[in-house]
């Protein structure tokens, strides 16, 4: 069958062999399925899995200059379930047409190529030990006129009150595994493949500001030592300080996965990831003002339940509306530019 000659559609499930429109005509047969092979796997960017391979590759060059030896389990593993992921996304698009299961598929393969190289980087940062800004932080907080340790006060007068706050904090990792399949579900890919990109975005935002502006945290600052009664002790507020002050003295000699805790104070990459996630599922009928509402408590919670200075959250607030409405405001002009070029076009494409 040539490529001019007309197929029709297939059914969900069944196997499916589609042209390539773009490919030249002088290219070899052979090189097709390659092509074919490497589109299905390109989403969400392809920019993307380049960045994580560099990063990847960054963090291997200062990790042996440092002498700090990966824990290899944990990082197999890992990468074990990206190619187990890119496998399925295979399977899901050119052999069965199954869009939304691909889509959820790469989307998931990407946030966790992108996220460990990230986390790894973060740490290698903290090895510059420059000075905490705590006290900075604290005096901005001041000037604010946000006192947190009267905060921490009312929260452990109303320790039920705590516990709530606490629970909607832990709920943004789950968020984004709801993120991939709700959007994925609803087909809604464009606006996941934005999550993603966007997700990867802010959080290397996050880590390069981190690693020039290092912090503690209020807790150690202000010497609270106890969270609220029916709380629950968090990564971002305590358990991190053995880690960081490790690093800032140069005594870490090996990294595991399981051990990688969350470093960063300013800014807050909760709210980040909070304002994100509310953008992405806004437009799901029913749910999208469920999670809107949430993620609204999550900035909140940052502040006991993180251990964040006010400044924090507000840096993460501005950061989020920067990528976001940067996103907006670059997509809108492109489109602007192909309806001009094109008057007859369609209606733009939701996302």
């Amino acid at each position: 069958m040539s490529d001019a000659t007309p197929i029709s559609l297939p059914t969900r499930g069944e196997r499916r062999w589609l042209p390539l429109p773009s490919a030249p005509a002088a290219l070899p047969r052979s090189i097709i399925p390659l092509r074919r092979l490497s589109a299905s796997l390109a989403a969400p960017h392809p920019g993307l899995w380049g960045l994580a391979l560099a990063i990847a590759l960054l963090d291997a060059a200062w990790l042996a200059r440092l002498g700090i030896a990966l824990v290899p389990e944990g990082f197999a593993l890992a990468a074990g379930l990206v190619v187990a992921l890119l496998g399925l996304a295979l399977l899901f698009g050119p052999v069965k047409s199954e869009p939304s299961l691909r889509a959820m598929a790469l989307a998931s393969a990407a946030l966790i190529a992108i996220t460990l190289p990230i986390a790894v980087l973060h740490y290698l940062t903290a090895t510059w030990a420059l000075p905490l800004a705590d006290a900075r932080l604290a005096r901005a907080e001041a000037a604010l006129g946000f006192d947190w340790t009267a905060h921490i006060g009312f929260l452990e007068a109303h320790p039920g009150l705590a516990r709530w706050l606490a629970l909607a904090y832990h709920t943004s990792g789950p968020q984004v595994g709801l993120t991939v399949i709700v959007l994925g579900a609803a087909r809604r890919l464009g606006r996941l493949w934005a999550f993603v990109q966007m997700f990867g975005l802010l959080l290397l935002a996050v880590v390069a500001v981190a690693a020039l502006v290092p912090a503690a945290g209020p807790y150690a600052h202000y010497g609270v030592t106890a969270f609220p009664k029916g709380s629950i002790e968090t990564l971002g507020a305590l358990w991190h300080l053995d880690a960081l002050a490790q690093l800032r003295a140069g005594t870490l000699r090996s990294l595991a996965l399981g051990d990688i805790r969350g470093l960063v104070t300013f800014p807050s990459f909760h709210v980040c990831l909070a304002a994100l996630t509310a953008w992405a599922l806004a437009p799901i009928p029913f749910l999208g003002p469920v999670v809107i509402a949430l993620n609204a408590v999550i900035l909140v919670a940052t502040l006991g339940a993180g251990g964040h200075y006010l400044p924090d959250l507000l840096a993460g607030v501005a950061l989020s509306v920067a990528v976001i409405g940067g996103r907006t405001v670059l997509r809108r002009r492109r489109f602007a530019g192909l309806a001009l070029a094109r008057p007859d076009a369609g209606p733009r494409p939701r996302a």
